[in-house]
């Protein structure tokens, strides 16, 4: 096959099909190939490999008093794999509710007189390339306009998600920041009322931090801080929050989870930590660890503050105890 775009005729009676194709080919340049079939089931399977092979079937010629499958049949199933070609129907006394049935459940272009020589058949096919082709042109052009809309929304989502991580990761480490750590908190609370859970919350300090900036740099210690918020945050749950609220502290927000269960999770913290020595620019062998407090959700807490100061008095309490401690104060 030499032609992107087909014209099928389908006729029993060999005469009309060869008087068409005559016809056809007589206007028709090389970018067309008309293809004539007998029986409605030929035209069928043939046109289906055509179509699936990226052919383009431009238009049908055919009765409806077609052998074994109707013109009627063929087009309803046609229709299905061909949905823009234009189908032309010989006048035969077509019934009413056939017409219709076509109308509404695949398509009809035209229908002719099947006595060729009563009308300009040749204006016809041309028009109907005409149509056929604007149609194509203005579909190509839709999908062109649909794929670059498309491109701009993908475009604008991706821009949307940046600025949204932007907006609420911290980005020297990667976590969360203070704004969208104490935004995520603060609007868990009334859930865990609701639901009568306990809620801990851990405030975590990197001990020595200053020493760790004024002996090795700045570069040091934004390393330190990329370590343990890396290694803290392999530590909590999907369901827990955990972010860096400034300096070299951070905060964990656990829900549903026990005063027991809050201080294993910080126990765990510590621990993973403690076992970290990593060489700074100089060459030197910096041990890290750090200090936790941790307060539980009260009757008489109103927002993530309240929780946190208590946490941070408890901090203080492991500082003093000699770093590298994690405490917990009874609220009295």
């Amino acid at each position: 096959m030499n032609s992107k775009y087909i014209i099928v005729c389908i006729d029993s009676d060999i005469e009309i099909l060869n008087k068409l194709e005559q016809k056809i080919t007589t206007i028709i340049d090389n970018n067309y190939v008309v293809y004539t079939y007998t029986t409605a089931e030929e035209a069928l399977l043939e046109s289906f490999k055509n179509i699936a092979k990226g052919y383009e079937i431009l238009m049908t010629i055919l009765s409806d008093d077609l052998p074994n499958i109707t013109g009627e049949e063929f087009l309803l199933n046609f229709y299905k794999n061909s949905p823009y070609t234009k189908n032309v129907l010989f006048n035969l006394d077509l019934d009413v509710n056939k017409i219709a049935n076509i109308v509404n459940n695949a398509s009809i272009f035209r229908i002719i007189e099947k006595n060729l020589d009563k009308f300009n058949f040749e204006l016809m096919i041309l028009e109907t390339i005409k149509v056929y082709d604007q149609e194509r042109r203005l579909r190509d052009y839709q999908n062109v306009l649909e794929d670059a809309v498309d491109k701009r929304t993908k475009e604008l989502k991706d821009t949307n998600v940046k600025l949204h991580l932007l907006a609420t990761t911290d980005s020297l480490t990667g976590v969360k920041n203070r704004r969208s750590y104490f935004d995520s908190s603060d609007s868990m609370i009334p859930h865990i009322r609701r639901e009568k859970q306990d809620l801990g919350v851990l405030m975590i300090d990197i001990d020595k931090f200053k020493s760790i900036n004024d002996t090795h740099g700045h570069a040091t210690g934004d390393e330190a801080l990329k370590i343990v918020a890396n290694e803290l945050i392999k530590v909590v749950r999907k369901s827990d929050i955990f972010g860096r609220i400034g300096g070299e502290e951070f905060a964990t927000t656990l829900p549903h989870t026990s005063l027991e269960g809050t201080m294993l999770v910080a126990e765990k913290m510590r621990t993973i930590i403690e076992k970290i020595d990593f060489a700074s620019d100089d060459g030197s062998l910096i041990k890290l660890r750090v200090s936790i407090g941790v307060s539980m959700l009260e009757d008489e807490d109103n927002t993530l503050e309240d929780l946190l100061h208590r946490a941070d008095l408890a901090l203080y309490k492991a500082k003093e105890s000699g770093r590298n401690q994690v405490c917990y104060l009874e609220n009295k």
